[in-house]
């Protein structure tokens, strides 16, 4: 099972929800998932990973993101792997419950 959601929202507007009320950005999507918000120019296909996964043949869910806005993604486990564009060189860690903002490949913050 895999949810999306399509929502536009200003990067300090997000910071704001997501200290205040992370569920305000997840909703009811997944139980163990996570917002990440799209802080590029481009767009942005998270591929999300169990993080006991080794292998990468089949990513959990993946996720489009457009530019200034924010994906909800889910897998099992304590974390999941994040792949954006399906480029493991660029593997990145997200917990369930948490939000971040992505600024490019190596450039992850915690909200």
């Amino acid at each position: 099972m895999s949810a999306t959601l399509d929502a536009k929202i200003d990067l300090n507007k997000f910071y704001e929800i997501a200290r205040e009320d992370i569920a305000k950005l997840i909703g009811v999507a997944a139980v163990n998932s996570a917002a990440i918000f799209n802080n590029t120019s481009n767009n942005v296909t998270f591929y999300v990973y169990n993080y006991i996964d080794t292998v990468h043949w089949v990513s959990a869910q993946k996720v489009l993101v457009a530019p200034g806005k924010y994906g909800t993604v889910a897998a099992s486990g304590a974390f999941f792997k994040i792949h954006p564009n399906d480029h493991k060189q660029e593997e990145f860690l997200v917990a369930p419950h948490k939000a971040y903002v992505y600024s490019g490949p190596g450039d992850i913050s915690p909200v």
